[in-house]
């Protein structure tokens, strides 16, 4: 610093400094970082990288996916609903099975395995739409604050301006105030 800005330090006095601090420890700016990482796409590191990426993958009805959800219902349609179907309408004698109760009845099985598999697939789709905003929600957190790293200084004509401020009204004040001037108020 110059003459001049010593000069004008010491004259007007200095503003004081502040810088942003991480709040975070080293192993949760690493986290963080992940968090960040799994955010932008796919492929990020680590446990975040992992669930954005399923969170994804339900989103875009991967269908690996999808068939693993499905598979129970899947498997009880076909393992009870339609045996039990069929066994039902065999018990019928001659074309029980070829007859149009069976197809209607397998129809309509059929249209309640969509109607669930449709649920699922949308319940799915929100638990995964809020999972992913959840992850971007901690990643819109604060983790810094601002720190003081230098005070202000008042200098001189700050500190001469306060001095004669005080003065003038500690004076003023004991001329609105009759009381204050030893007086004994304005009839005695």
């Amino acid at each position: 610093m110059g003459l001049f800005g010593q000069l004008g330090k010491f004259l007007f006095g200095s503003k004081e400094k502040h810088k942003r601090v991480s709040t975070l420890l080293p192993g949760q700016e690493d986290l963080l970082s992940q968090l960040m990482s799994a955010l932008q796409g796919r492929g990020g590191e680590g446990a975040f990288g992992q669930s954005s990426d399923y969170y994804r993958d339900i989103l875009e009805d991967n269908p690996e996916l999808m068939e693993q959800f499905f598979a129970p219902e899947m498997r009880n349609f076909n393992e009870n609903i339609i045996p039990g179907l069929a066994e039902q309408f065999a018990g019928m004698g001659s074309g029980g099975l070829s007859s149009s109760g069976f197809r209607n009845a397998g129809v309509q099985a059929g249209t309640n395995l969509q109607e669930r598999l449709a649920a699922m697939r949308a319940n799915l789709k929100q638990g995964a739409a809020s999972g992913l905003s959840g992850l971007g929600q901690t990643g819109l957190g604060n983790f810094s604050q601002d720190v003081m790293t230098q005070p202000g200084s008042q200098g001189l004509f700050g500190s001469v301006g306060s001095g004669l401020g005080n003065a003038f009204g500690q004076l003023m004040g004991g001329f609105s105030n009759p009381y204050k001037m030893g007086s004994k108020g304005p009839y005695g």
